[in-house]
């Protein structure tokens, strides 16, 4: 088998690692910072005193100002709420809130629309500069990050037809099945054009890194060995590593269900 049919193959269950990196994206532009970054910025960071100035004299102006920087982030939403929740009027004005809860339903980052994403953020510090002047939705320091997110199979499908092109894989799909995923397309090498088909499943390890796992592989309708398969997913995985996203989420589990990714994360301090 050649090296670049082995490619090939490598590049359909690459649209693991497409479907992935889209999920926790909507928290990666909402907190661009690197952690380190995060660890020494409440030390030497000062909120303005006229943005402070302003929020205090109006204390729902920082629910609109959120709400305004959500909306460049997810495109058109069926729904999107922001809860804020802060015990202390001076710290809100200041940024500092207990909790912002968002729950948005059908909007789309990236191209990719999200079903529904519940996201909540404690003990967090935004920073509100960036807010009021550039409408950024940006933070110093979070203490922990919860995430809930759904995408639709065909949802993805769309998704994944506006990338085939930078895939190389001609026709992508993904059909979703309790506990399975299945990716098939096809992709043209030298004169021939010959069509892939995976199936498997994804495992989360130390709550850090996700692999793709294909049970089975074929390529124009002939089934591939085992130790070809174990070749391909060497290669390919980790398909995600949460240590490249600006906080440290931990990845409880992601559900492949009839029709449904289902994402949960968590993230702690250490």
């Amino acid at each position: 088998m050649s090296r670049q049919t082995a490619m090939s193959i490598t590049s359909l269950i690459c649209l693991a690692w497409v479907i992935l990196c889209c999920c926790p994206r909507i928290v990666e532009a909402q907190t661009a910072r690197q952690p380190e970054q995060v660890a020494k910025a409440p030390a030497s960071w000062t909120p303005d005193p006229e943005i402070t100035a302003l929020l205090a004299s109006d204390p729902s102006l920082l629910d609109r100002q959120l709400d305004l920087a959500m909306r460049k982030i997810l495109k058109d939403p069926a729904s999107l709420s922001i809860t804020i929740i802060s015990r202390d009027p001076v710290a809100r004005s200041r940024g500092f809130l207990d909790q912002v809860s968002i729950r948005e339903q059908r909007g789309t980052v990236d191209n990719l629309v999200l079903d529904k994403a519940d996201i909540d953020f404690y003990e967090v510090q935004l920073d509100t500069t960036k807010l009021m002047r550039e409408g950024r939705l940006d933070t110093i320091s979070v203490k922990n990050i919860n995430m809930d997110v759904i995408i639709r199979e065909a949802d993805l499908n769309a998704y994944l037809a506006g990338k085939a092109k930078s895939l190389k894989v001609d026709n992508p799909r993904v059909e979703l099945h309790p506990g399975r995923m299945e990716l098939e397309g096809s992709t043209r090498y030298s004169f021939m054009k010959v069509k892939f088909w995976a199936a498997g499943g994804f495992e989360v390890v130390d709550s850090r890194e996700i692999w793709f796992h294909a049970r089975k592989m074929k390529m124009n309708n002939l089934a591939m060995p085992r130790a070809f398969i174990g070749s391909i997913v060497k290669r390919i995985n980790p398909v995600l590593n949460l240590d490249k996203f600006p906080f440290r989420l931990n990845l409880k589990e992601i559900r492949i269900e009839q029709g449904a990714l289902h994402f949960t994360s968590f993230r702690q301090e250490r």
